[in-house]
């Protein structure tokens, strides 16, 4: 898989090297607040990296003049034909300043410019307020609610939002 520049950011496989900074960001209990899985443990980290070498499905994100990585974007079929799912998690110190989106922009243009993706999903937990207005600047429709749909822990249930954008309404 290739690597992807944009304005400011570099996005690449996850690879080895990236264990320690990918780490540091799924181990963090507010980072992970909306990840049923909860926080990582570095075996878990290292696990993604080595089966990613087979399918990359995890790209990190890195800042262009520091190539510090801020962010992992999640890129994979879905079940339906030409049919990806896009995800988004980024170290709390860069929050809030446009990464995300610019990420997660660039990979859907890959996906209707040359993979000629049908649609392209994302979801997200409602009282995610971020990963909601990311969707949206994506241009992404809420389709739907699935009312506690995802089993958290005990007797916990999380709604899930699900949004999408099919090719014909993709403007880039």
């Amino acid at each position: 898989m290739r690597r992807f520049q944009t304005k400011r950011l570099t996005i690449r496989p996850m690879d080895e090297r990236d264990v320690d900074a990918v780490f540091e960001m799924l181990r963090d209990p507010k980072t992970m607040e909306f990840f049923v899985e909860g926080i990582y443990n570095k075996s878990k980290v290292k696990e993604i990296a080595n089966r990613n070498k087979l399918e990359p499905r995890h790209f990190v994100v890195m800042l262009n003049d520091t190539f510090e990585i801020i962010g992992k974007i999640s890129w994979h079929e879905w079940f339906m034909k030409n049919t990806y799912e896009i995800g988004w998690i980024f170290n709390k110190k860069h929050t809030g300043k446009g990464y995300a989106t610019e990420a997660a922009r660039r990979f859907i243009k890959y996906g209707f410019k040359e993979l000629n993706l049908h649609r392209i999903i994302a979801t997200c937990q409602p009282e995610n307020v971020a990963s909601k207005r990311i969707c949206e600047k994506l241009d992404m429709r809420l389709e739907g609610t699935f009312k506690k749909c995802i089993h958290f822990k005990d007797d916990v249930w999380w709604d899930e939002l699900f949004f999408a954008i099919l090719k014909e309404e993709y403007n880039g």
